[in-house]
């Protein structure tokens, strides 16, 4: 998993434009039109219209006249929308029938639950209106904010109907002229759907509708940059393929399952290797593009590609033999991802079956690093002749993930954190845990700094306390320390703000603490509590998206 995941900076006005919004820009000149894919298949169109005669040309579904005919409002076109993608995704096999049909009392029409996109910038939701543009030659929504039309008259019959209209009545009155209500109504809509304005407790935006922090990461994984840059980590990488194809019998005839695809790469691993069926779950717009390489190599007849999270998904299957993912963060746990894991095991994983990979731990050692002070903090005495002593403490809290220098380290390396994957819960990700180390030479304690390894094994077997690198046959280790090879995940540094003076021999001891965070449970909060020289310090530090 990558390291990165969308920031609040990418969801802030613009410096230049004040009326730039924080969502991406939606422009009304047809060359600008956004691309959208088909309900029923991979198919992607450069113009809506086309995505919707080709719905009815090749899957026989007439959008236009089942909103007639069923007398569909915006809400229940959207809906609808979001209907159909989540029961091709639950089942693949709608994408060749021709035989789909609604008849107006499925309970989705009145549950908010399909008012939240299925499909990241799903165009068609908010691009059905044109439909009736191609026919009256005229602007005419579903749901449109025309002057004509006495929004105070519109009936609603659920509290996110209701928040949704009062958006629409403000817009209304704070616009102009009928084109540049048209576009601030469509803005809207996207604005208020991406922001998942249902989704309570979560945090609110800049606009004080309620976001999900989950869709930050999601969004996140939908860009090339971040699977260019795990994919070219040769440590990452290989250690997958590694196993996999070192381990062809215990993929051959088997059901694989790859909990956050990306790109489809561990997939194609797995079906290469001789694996009968793979499926491929992805929350992220990048599983589109995953379909797409994955026909591209042939492979689509044995890998599926489904879009979703694995807590809300059906899998045709009931059970699998392999659950392969790539689900690590920075300092292991950042960005959440093995819980995921952990439910797609519970609910999917055969009693013999294993998981890929199979065993991860924590470490962390002592480091003597002055120079990285200096950076972090001590820079804040001087900066161009004034003191700013007020941002050291922020820099105190927050954990650096950058390579730490070998050298730095200065004591034994103890483990934190065992995490054996077969049979772990997600209660027991949040730890406490008590070390000591060793100080190998005299000098000054300036951080502690921390890293993980991982084991792939052939059933799962626990790895013991004191292996430190693959002894086994069938076994792929990798490691993410500062004396293995370079990875994107780097290391974590967690700063002292009061160094330590320390002798060859000196034990340093104490409690780690380490939990998801109170805020964004995709972050981290740590604590660390030592011991020395009959002194105690207590320290708090966040490992959160910059």
């Amino acid at each position: 998993m990558a390291h990165s995941i969308c920031t609040d900076s990418q969801y802030e006005p613009s410096e230049i434009d004040p009326q730039d919004q924080a969502w991406d820009d939606w422009s009304n000149d047809e060359e600008e039109e956004e691309e959208s894919q088909c309900l029923f298949c991979p198919h992607i169109f450069p113009k809506t219209i086309e995505t919707f005669k080709h719905i009815k040309n090749e899957h026989g579904f007439d959008f236009q006249a089942v909103k007639r005919g069923l007398g569909l409002d915006f809400y229940k076109c959207i809906r609808m929308i979001n209907y159909i993608r989540e029961q091709v995704q639950a089942h693949p096999e709608l994408a060749t029938s021709k035989e789909f049909k609604l008849t107006g009392s499925e309970p989705f029409w009145t549950d908010d639950k399909y008012l939240h996109p299925v499909l990241a910038d799903d165009a068609l939701l908010f691009a059905f209106e044109e439909l009736d543009d191609e026919e009256t030659a005229e602007p005419v929504a579903a749901f449109a904010p025309l002057p004509s039309i006495d929004l105070s008259a519109v009936k609603t019959s659920t509290e996110l109907e209701a928040q949704l209209l009062k958006l629409l009545m403000a817009t209304q009155e704070t616009t102009v002229n009928l084109e540049g209500q048209f576009e601030e109504y469509k803005s809207m809509v996207k604005k208020t759907f991406f922001d998942s304005i249902a989704n309570e407790g979560n945090g609110e935006s800049k606009s004080g509708a309620v976001i999900d922090q989950g869709n930050y990461y999601f969004n996140g994984y939908a860009q090339n940059d971040i699977h260019e840059q795990m994919l070219k980590d040769r440590a990452r990488t290989e250690a997958y393929r590694d196993f996999v194809y070192e381990n062809k019998d215990v993929f051959k005839d088997k059901i694989v399952l790859d909990v956050g695809c990306g790109t489809g790469i561990l997939s194609m691993f797995a079906a290469k290797a001789g694996a009968k069926q793979v499926f491929s779950v992805d929350n992220s717009a990048i599983i589109e593009k995953a379909k797409l390489n994955i026909k591209e190599n042939g492979l689509d007849h044995i890998i599926t590609c489904v879009r979703g999270k694995v807590e809300e998904i059906e899998l045709p299957v009931p059970q699998v033999d392999i659950i392969i993912s790539e689900w690590m963060g920075y300092f292991l746990l950042f960005e959440a991802m093995l819980d995921s894991v952990l439910v797609a095991r519970d609910r999917w994983l055969a009693p013999n079956g294993i998981m890929a990979p199979s065993q991860t731990r924590i470490l962390m050692a002592a480091l003597d690093d002055e120079e990285l002070k200096d950076d972090k903090v001590n820079f804040w005495n001087d900066v161009y002749g004034f003191k700013m002593s007020a941002m050291k403490e922020p820099s105190l809290n927050e954990a650096v993930v950058d390579f730490i220098k070998p050298s730095s380290v200065v004591s034994t390396v103890v483990t934190l954190k065992d995490l054996p994957l077969q049979t772990i819960t997600i209660k027991q990700l949040d730890f406490v845990s008590k070390f000591e180390v060793e100080v190998k030479k005299d000098g000054v304690v300036t951080a502690f700094g921390g890293w993980f390894d991982t084991w792939f094994t052939r059933d799962g077997h626990s790895i013991p306390a004191d292996r430190e690198s693959q002894k086994v046959e069938g076994e792929i280790f990798m490691t993410t320390s500062p004396f293995g090879e370079d990875t994107h995940w780097k290391q974590t540094t967690f700063i002292l703000e009061k160094p330590i003076k320390v002798t060859q021999g000196t034990k340093i001891s104490g409690v780690f603490t380490c939990h998801k965070g109170a805020e964004n449970p995709r972050e981290l909060e740590v604590e660390i509590e030592y011991f020395v020289n009959g002194e105690s310090k207590i320290q708090n530090f966040f490992l959160q998206s910059s």
